[in-house]
């Protein structure tokens, strides 16, 4: 029996399925892209100079997962309609379906019930999977620095992690948070150097109630630029010898300051997010001056509410999407797997590419950018819903 002679009931089955298993493989084609980004801009470095041993390496993969889920299921499912209903237009099959009775609206169904139980996967996934996967990878960073404060300092190379240091070393002494021959240098902000310091050894800790990691160095040495021409100490204002000295590097300076305890608002789960939208700030009230106090209240309050609706918005985006792509598949007759997968591509920066713009208006919240953040997917369910109803009665 042709497809376009089935009973509607398998023809439902027929689709859902079609969209379902083009959808999950254009969903891990996603993910796997991402994650891989993340991975080479993040920890992929980390793991070929050696400051990461492998199994460790898998962990972190594995969190980062969660984090762009919410960013490739939109995608997927918009890509995985755009290619089935592409195939099926580009075949006649649609054409065939409409002349034996079958509506759109009858045809669409199964894909909106898709796009439907996608949505509320995506919800639970932005508000506790994703944020609470983060908040992990940073603290297991955090973890291993503690437990071996010599991850980001490697002899014979120079370190530039911190940002405001270069620091060098001969070589490894007699354990492996000891270095001999170890040189400093203390940069100003353009780069140039204010202090360097040398040392016939230095031995690491991590402090973890400043969440510093602690360099004691020995028989040290330091030189001091003079700060109206700090020009590589060619000229050094002063010098000075100490028996024994520590240098102090803030952990923020290398993982930044979200693995601490006052969380960001993309790293809290909904109970978090609601429980903290009158008490959470950026910086403590009370150190600011007062006439300044309650615009910064509202800032963070928005900002808050912002985190909310944009995860709730990107949850829905996913119906978004699905209700613009069905009219495009079909409209656009191609059954081109990379044509279909540039469409699909370029609609879904232009919904991100929006909800970023509407998020860098936090700090005027007289805007109301936690209602403006919904504009990308009115957008897109307006602009599809008169496609498919154009659709619908040709």
């Amino acid at each position: 029996m042709l497809l376009y002679e089935c009973p509607m009931g398998k023809l439902d089955k027929y689709i859902f399925w079609q969209v379902a298993s083009a959808a999950f493989m254009t969903v891990a084609l996603f993910v796997f892209v991402l994650v891989l980004g993340n991975v080479f801009k993040e920890v992929l470095g980390d793991l070929l100079a050696g400051r990461m041993s492998f199994t460790f390496f898998l962990k972190v993969v594995a969190l980062i997962i969660p984090g762009v889920i919410p960013y490739s299921l939109p995608m997927g499912m918009l890509t995985g309609i755009l290619l089935v209903f592409g195939r099926m237009s580009a075949q006649s099959e649609i054409t065939a379906m409409k002349a034996c009775g079958h509506s759109i609206f009858a045809m669409t169904a199964p894909v909106f019930l898709l796009s439907i139980l996608a949505c509320v996967v995506s919800f639970f996934i932005n508000f506790y999977y994703a944020p609470a996967a983060d908040y992990a990878y940073k603290n297991a960073i955090r973890n291993v620095i503690r437990q071996n404060p010599m991850q980001f300092i490697k002899a014979g190379s120079f370190v530039k992690d911190f940002p405001g240091y270069v620091i060098f070393a001969d070589e490894v002494g007699s354990s492996e948070n000891e270095l001999l021959g170890f040189r400093i240098w203390e940069l100003d902000a353009q780069g140039r150097v204010r202090v360097a310091a040398r040392a016939d050894k230095a031995t690491a800790h991590y402090d973890a109630e400043k969440d510093d990691i602690v360099m004691r160095l020995e028989n040290a040495t330091a030189e001091y630029s003079d700060q109206n021409d700090p020009e590589i100490l060619n000229k050094p204002l002063r010098s000075g010898k100490f028996g024994v000295s520590e240098v102090r590097l803030p952990l923020d300076k290398i993982i930044g300051d979200s693995y601490k305890e006052r969380k960001r608002p993309k790293r809290m789960t909904l109970d978090e997010l609601v429980a903290s939208i009158d008490t959470w700030h950026k910086v403590p009230l009370e150190t600011l001056p007062p006439e300044k106090r309650a615009h910064q209240a509202k800032i963070d309050r928005i900002e808050i509410s912002t985190q909310i609706q944009k995860n709730f918005a990107m949850a829905f985006s996913i119906f978004s999407m699905v209700v613009l792509a069905v009219p495009l598949g079909i409209k656009a007759s191609r059954s081109e797997t990379f044509v279909n997968l540039a469409i699909a591509v370029a609609l879904a920066m232009t919904y991100y590419m929006i909800t970023v713009f509407i998020t860098w208006l936090e700090n005027y919240p007289q805007l109301r950018p936690d209602l403006l953040i919904w504009i990308p997917n009115f957008l897109f369910q307006g602009v599809g819903a008169v496609l498919i109803w154009r659709a619908s009665k040709h």
